[in-house]
């Protein structure tokens, strides 16, 4: 919930300490643990990346972006427009480079959200349908699918389209029982 309009500062660090406490907050990381032993994850090839350690130089941009299955997440936990309209007050953020200055002037800030359940419960969605399909490729191109059409709900606000972009995304998540109910009983 986005709260105050007033003016402050905030430093490179903490911007990027805040979105890893809201991460977590919502249980991204057990998410983000299914993507990188199965070959989705976001961070593959970066030169920060060290294997069975992870990031070693976490920056603004990473932070800040949402895969598919996190961008579910924070819609579904009705946090996506927080998360973006915080994001998007910070300069500098660009595709794994972060010209962030170390000071930067903020208004939006939100409250970290404590729902790790929700991330949990979608990690043990995944891994089922990893169990279940012959190979990772439907996996990754489900987090493709989720990004673009959570970006078009969005685009398309409360238009007639909006109606059918939901059903669609309903459908592509109806196996994902621990996630819904985790969803139905957080509201």
């Amino acid at each position: 919930m986005l709260v105050g309009d007033e003016l402050y500062i905030a430093t490179r660090k903490y911007l990027i300490d805040f979105g890893m406490r809201h991460l977590n907050g919502l249980g991204a990381d057990h998410i983000c643990k299914i993507c990188i032993q199965n070959g989705g994850s976001c961070c593959r090839s970066c030169k920060h990346l060290i294997n069975g350690i992870g990031c070693q130089n976490r920056n603004t941009s990473c932070t800040s972006w949402l895969c598919g299955y996190l961008k579910l997440l924070y819609y579904k936990a009705g946090l996506l427009k927080d998360w973006h309209t915080f994001w998007g007050e910070v300069p500098g953020i660009d595709f794994r480079k972060d010209y962030t200055p170390a000071l930067v002037k903020m208004k939006t800030h939100f409250e970290v959200t404590v729902m790790r359940e929700l991330g949990e419960a979608l990690a043990n969605d995944l891994k089922n349908k990893l169990s279940r399909d012959k190979d990772n490729i439907d996996f990754i191109v489900l987090a493709s699918e989720l990004d673009e059409l959570i970006d078009e709900i969005d685009f398309a606000k409360d238009s007639e389209m909006t109606t059918h972009f939901i059903q669609r995304l309903n459908y592509l998540i109806k196996d994902f029982e621990n996630f819904r109910q985790a969803i139905k009983n957080t509201n």
